[in-house]
């Protein structure tokens, strides 16, 4: 099985269908994979746990992410904190963003 159609499986079979909203655009649907990590983070002399996600997103589902747009997924929305890489084979976007609250 190629590496191309593997990936066509996981996003076919695990993705979950979001929302993509770019800044003064309407939002449009892509399809996503989702890691959701709790991580800790210092201040001061406490830890705070944030609350983010991880998204990969086809290149052909979606050219140019940038930093403050978003993603809505069930009702929750995301917003993108730095900047999107690509991974080694140019097909896959990584999409760090927090989850914003109200």
């Amino acid at each position: 099985m190629s590496l191309t159609k593997m990936f066509e499986d996981c996003f076919a079979h695990l993705g979950k269908e979001a929302l993509y909203q770019s800044s003064g655009a309407a939002p449009f649907p892509i399809r996503v994979l989702i890691k959701q990590p709790d991580t800790a983070y210092e201040m001061g002399d406490g830890q705070v746990i944030g609350h983010m996600a991880i998204f990969e997103v086809r290149t052909h589902e979606l050219a140019f992410p940038k930093v403050g747009d978003q993603l809505i997924i069930a009702g929750n929305r995301y917003k993108i904190f730095s900047e999107p890489l690509r991974d080694a084979s140019n097909t896959i976007w990584e999409i760090t963003a927090m989850v914003m609250e109200g």
